[in-house]
Formats: structure tokens, C-alpha cells, sequence
């Protein structure tokens, strides 16, 4: 598993590639490589071999291929060590077959350089990318360093990418949005090549029941007595903040609600127009849980997604959310049943969705109750992992010895 983010868990990426080995089959011996993370943000979150091993049950050989700080250039760095270290140690552990993710930690091997086979986990795309940072109404000085950089270097960025999808690698979107889109975008690829398997949740770990630990873990919080809406993600462009922010205002002139931002923030002036909000930044994961559950409604106006797991965490949470009709959201949401959809870039939708959950508490409970059902039927991570392990034997056994 080439993992450019591992622990600690700074997005969806991270998530999809703990809770894939955390449920993977006994019979899988898997061993990570991953970049030694130094900081997250402002905050020093390095963690060493012993507590990783101990949070995903002793499940893997875990090594350590140079290191990782919060900006840009560290996937260029693990790209590099990928290179360098991949094919021995595939022949010194007898590898079967890599995994790899949509930040290219493979783009300077191949199936062929390796003599195993490569499956890549398509989450998102450069390409994408780039044009959504640049779509949205956010200042160039708004966006996240990533983003900039991405931008800045787009056309070489969008170059590399059209050679990776040339290779005869074997593909999982995690949406069918997802699919379609890159078989338009990538002429090489062909159907066959990807198979949609969808992200997961725990269940057990994402319920209402967690909110008993409210008091403890978030007491900056403890005196609010109206609707909290919860807006948890990184402060990127492409995750709709500008929109949600214009919005803000207007919705507290009309009812009462509170709202809540979890996750890094790399814009002050952003935050600094907002008032009466709390700022919570980056939480640890073993909090996560317990944030969705004391939460009233969970935000996500997105101009672009895939399959986004922090709406399948906050739906197992039994909390209503907002989603935008992008990527794989319409593939999880069902308007007016389990949640609602609004349009990208929305402010005037973005308020009256948010209103209309705030001032009616029994919609709230009927969308949460359902939510959390469609979870549990469709979305575990146990299913996940299962139908992963069923993938892995299937390209092994048609690349062949």
C-alpha cells in the first residue's frame, strides 16, 4: 500500500487507507509505505512505529520512506523514495500486488518496471483539481498552498498525469460519477480497467451515542443552546467556503444557529469575517466521532467531490446534511429522504436549506434516521474491505506468474 497520507489522518485519503487495512481480510499480509509525517498545520503530530501498530491492530509492516511536512512538495519527495525503494522491497516481502492512490506515489514505476500489478485508487484528479481551485470565487491569496502550487504548475502537473493514465495499470473509482468522467477524460482507459467500489463507514464507531463525550472533549462548546451546523473539512476552494461564508451572515439574521469549523485553516481573513462561530481546527480522530454526533447539521457545499466520507461519517452519526449535486453526492444522498441536495455555488440555496433544518427538528431526526440506515445497508467499511480483497485476486490472477 503506497500511502501518501497515513497517520495522522488528514482527509479522506488517509481514512480510505486506514479503514481498508483495519477491515482487510486475515489473509492479506499488507505492508505500508509512507511518508514519517513531522507536522500537520502548526500543530507537531509525529507518531512513532509502536502507537501506529497498536491503532490498526497489529495489521501491518509499516515502512517509513523519508518524510512528510504539510506543503506540496512532500509527494514529490515520496514519488522519488517510491522509485528508489519500491522494487526491492517488492522482492524482498514477495508483494503480490501494489495499491496505490490518486496522488501518484507510483508515477516513476510501472507494472512492468515491478513485475506485480498496480491497482490506484482514483479519489481525484490534477486535472480536476486545477480547474475547480480555479473556478471558484476565491483570491489567489485565499487558496491553500496546495492549491496555489497547483495552479502555478498546472499545465506540467496535468502533463504527468496524462502519461500515469497511459500505463497498464488497473483501476477503483469510488463512484460511478467517478468512472464515467475519467474514461472521458483519459481515452486510454478503458471500462474494464476500473472497478467502482464505493468508500466506507464504521458504524460502530460513528453513531449518536458518542455525543456522551461532548462535555469532555469540546467544553468551548458546552453553552450553546441552538442548532449547531457543522462544517468539518479543510478550508480548501473547492470545498465551497467562500460561498458558505457569504452565506453565514444572512442565515443568522434569520434564525438562530451556530456554526462550527473543524479542520485546517490556512485563511485568517476568511475567519476573521466571520462572527460568532467557534474555530475548532484540526481535530484529532479520536474526537471526530463524538463532534458529528453532538452536532445538529452537517455542511458540505463542494464544487467538486468524489465520494466524500466525512458525509457517509456525519450520516452515520444520524445528523442531516447538506450536499451539493457534484461528483458522487447524488450517488449517496437522496434528496428529501436522507438529506438535500442544493447546487454548487449557491449562496441564496446554501441559507435556505440551513434555515429550513434549523427551524424544524423533526425533519432533522427523519433525515438522520434514514441517513444512518443507508449507511449501514450500503456503505461499511467491512463490505469495503471484502469487495477490495475479491479485486485484488481477480488482477493477480489475470496478470498472471
Amino acid at each position: 500500500m503506497l500511502a501518501p497520507e497515513f497517520i495522522p489522518i488528514r482527509g479522506g485519503v488517509g481514512t480510505y487507507i486506514v479503514e481498508l487495512i483495519k477491515n482487510m481480510p486475515e489473509d492479506v499480509e499488507i505492508h505500508v509505505l509512507t511518508p514519517k509525517p513531522i507536522k500537520v498545520g502548526d500543530i507537531d503530530k509525529s507518531v512513532d512505529l509502536k502507537s501506529i501498530k497498536r491503532s490498526l491492530l497489529d495489521r501491518i509492516n509499516l515502512h517509513y520512506l523519508g518524510t512528510a511536512k504539510d506543503d506540496f512538495f512532500y509527494n514529490f519527495k515520496f514519488q522519488i523514495n517510491c522509485y528508489k525503494h519500491v522494487p526491492n522491497l517488492i522482492k524482498k516481502y514477495a508483494i503480490d500486488i501494489v495499491h496505490s492512490e490518486s496522488a501518484l506515489p507510483d508515477l516513476f514505476v510501472t507494472p512492468r518496471k515491478l513485475n506485480v500489478p498496480i491497482v490506484t485508487t482514483i479519489h481525484t484528479t490534477i486535472t480536476d483539481e486545477v480547474n475547480f481551485a480555479k473556478s471558484s470565487d476565491s483570491h489567489f491569496f485565499d487558496l491553500t498552498n496546495s492549491e496555489r502550487f497547483l495552479i502555478l504548475l498546472g499545465p506540467v502537473l496535468k502533463a504527468l498525469e496524462a502519461i500515469y493514465y497511459t500505463g497498464d495499470r488497473q483501476y477503483i473509482t469510488v463512484s460511478e460519477w467517478m468512472k464515467d468522467h475519467v474514461i472521458n477524460d483519459f481515452r486510454h482507459i478503458q471500462s474494464n480497467q476500473i472497478k467502482v467500489i464505493h468508500n466506507g463507514v464504521d458504524p460502530s464507531r460513528f453513531n449518536s451515542s458518542e455525543k456522551k463525550y461532548f462535555d469532555k472533549y469540546f467544553p468551548e462548546l458546552a453553552d450553546i443552546d441552538v442548532p449547531m451546523a457543522l462544517f468539518l473539512s479543510r478550508w480548501a476552494a473547492r470545498k465551497g467556503i467562500s460561498y458558505l461564508v457569504k452565506a453565514i451572515p444572512k442565515i443568522m439574521k434569520k434564525t438562530d444557529i451556530h456554526f462550527v469549523f473543524a479542520g485546517e485553516c490556512n485563511n485568517p481573513r476568511l475567519q476573521k469575517s466571520l462572527k460568532n462561530c467557534t474555530f475548532l481546527g484540526y481535530i484529532p480522530n479520536e474526537k471526530i466521532p463524538c463532534l458529528y454526533a453532538s452536532s445538529d447539521i452537517f455542511l458540505l457545499p463542494s464544487l467538486y467531490e468524489n465520494f466524500p466520507i466525512c458525509l457517509l461519517e456525519a450520516m452515520s452519526s444520524e445528523l442531516p446534511v447538506i450536499g451539493t449535486n457534484v461528483g458522487g453526492i447524488p450517488e449517496l444522498i437522496t434528496h428529501e429522504e436522507n438529506g438535500l441536495i442544493i447546487k454548487p455555488k449557491s449562496t441564496t440555496e446554501i441559507i435556505s436549506s440551513v434555515i429550513r433544518l434549523a427551524e424544524d427538528r423533526n425533519l432533522r431526526k427523519e433525515f438522520g434516521k434514514k441517513a444512518r440506515m443507508a449507511v449501514e445497508d450500503k456503505f461499511t467499511w467491512e463490505k469495503i474491505a471484502k469487495k477490495t480483497r475479491v479485486q485484488y485476486q481477480k488482477i493477480i490472477d489475470e496478470y498472471g506468474p
